[in-house]
């Protein structure tokens, strides 16, 4: 029985993955509070905050950090995909702009941001258990690249296993989901079902439903 959780949410044919509503919720919040903290000592202090999320090939966890966002203003001011090539030119334009209009400036990367050739910007050169390439930390990459060209006080962060582990602050949702889930999978395995997938299906903007798919 196989069942579809990664908080990466980069799984096919089901409509998401339980996990990812309570990473997306932890990230939204944490960069809109960092970005109230780094506005409210910009001035004389810390006026860049970079956060860096999981999230190696697919940008749904760092996407979902513009849920904070109700302005153009407010935190996070740049979001870098991994989908998308760095641009460096253009992303030290955008941060100086940001800082110009606003005083300070937040930003969301993923781990899995690369450069122009298709390498990791924090690629360490080692590879982890399943031979991926080990990364460094893209978050200090892209803080000291601000600080050298830019000169402006930073401060940046790792979410790391805090972002999928934030049991206390779960979306209802997505806990309900893995609920539903899990049941599904116990019934088919109950049931002599083999070699299936539980996934979620949606029916409506409003409704969704668990089915089975073969893995």
């Amino acid at each position: 029985m196989v069942y579809p959780k990664t908080i990466d949410n980069d799984l096919p044919i089901t409509d998401n993955c339980p996990g990812f509503g309570s990473v997306a919720k932890y990230v939204a919040i944490s960069i809109k509070e960092a970005g109230f903290d780094v506005a409210s000592m910009a001035k004389t202090s810390t006026k860049i905050f970079v956060l860096e999320v999981m999230g190696r090939h697919a940008g749904w966890i760092a996407a979902a950090s513009g849920l904070a966002s109700n302005h153009e203003s407010e935190a996070p001011h740049i979001i870098l995909f991994p989908e998308r090539v760095f641009d460096e030119k253009a992303f030290l334009k955008r941060v100086k702009e940001c800082e110009d209009a606003y005083g300070y400036c937040t930003i969301v990367v993923s781990e899995g941001v690369r450069d122009q050739s298709g390498a990791f910007l924090a690629d360490s050169g080692t590879t982890d258990a399943f031979g991926h390439a080990q990364l460094g930390g893209t978050a200090p990459v892209i803080a000291n690249l601000i600080k050298e060209n830019l000169n402006l006080k930073y401060h940046w962060a790792v979410a790391d296993y805090l972002q999928r582990a934030a049991r206390h602050i779960a979306s209802k949702t997505d806990v309900e989901q893995a609920y539903a889930l899990g049941e599904a999978a116990i019934k088919m395995a109950l049931s002599g079902e083999n070699a299936v997938m539980p996934i979620i299906e949606r029916i409506s903007r409003r409704a969704l439903r668990v089915a089975d798919r073969e893995s």
